[in-house]
């Protein structure tokens, strides 16, 4: 994929997707009253693990790719797989919403743990795009980055005054965001 318009609303569309985990992170974090330094650092530290992930998946992705250009197409199906398996995540986990509790701790730790769960669908994520080339891919990642960053603090925010009552639509446009990359990727896959 070149860096067109399409290129940047598809990484545009990823972040939103993966930021989907950040932003609960962040009502939770709200909701239990982590101060406004530690909610800038959380989102730091989010965007961070987002971005690293993301570029590890590419860079495993991308050698195989160039090693067996053959298998594209099952590299296109691989990640259509994997953008469909997200979404059902993502839908179960709104239908589950409504009755778990929030519950977080406030420990340095806890928000590098937090990182690096919300982070490991950003590595599969990497394996999707490994046809872009390396500066596609830094762009790419630093817009996935940037849009978990913001939307950690906009969660961050909304946790500090609403609670949690936003948690189960989040999912759900995070599901619908990954359905329309998926859809986005059959269609560039066969026209």
């Amino acid at each position: 994929m070149g860096v067109n318009g399409l290129f940047y609303l598809n990484s545009l569309m990823l972040g939103v997707g993966l930021a989907v985990d950040a932003f609960i992170i962040a009502l939770s974090n709200g909701v239990n009253r982590i101060g406004g330094k530690r909610g800038c650092a959380a989102a730091t530290l989010l965007a961070v693990f987002q971005f690293a992930a993301v570029m590890s998946g590419w860079a495993v992705a991308h050698a195989a790719y160039e090693q067996f250009s053959r298998i594209r197409l099952i590299f296109s199906w691989a990640a259509v797989v994997v953008f469909l398996y997200m979404s059902i995540k993502m839908f179960m986990a709104a239908a589950r919403k409504e009755s778990e509790k929030v519950s977080v701790k406030q420990g340095v730790w806890a928000v590098i743990l937090q990182s690096a769960a919300a982070s490991v669908d950003a590595l599969t994520v990497g394996f999707t795009v490994e046809e872009y080339g390396a500066v596609a891919a830094i762009v790419c990642s630093a817009i996935i980055a940037a849009v978990t960053f913001t939307v950690y603090l906009s969660g961050h925010f909304l946790g500090k005054r609403f609670g949690t009552k936003l948690g189960r639509g989040a999912s759900i446009i995070g599901g619908l965001a990954f359905i329309a990359i998926a859809v986005e990727i059959i269609v560039s896959t066969y026209l």
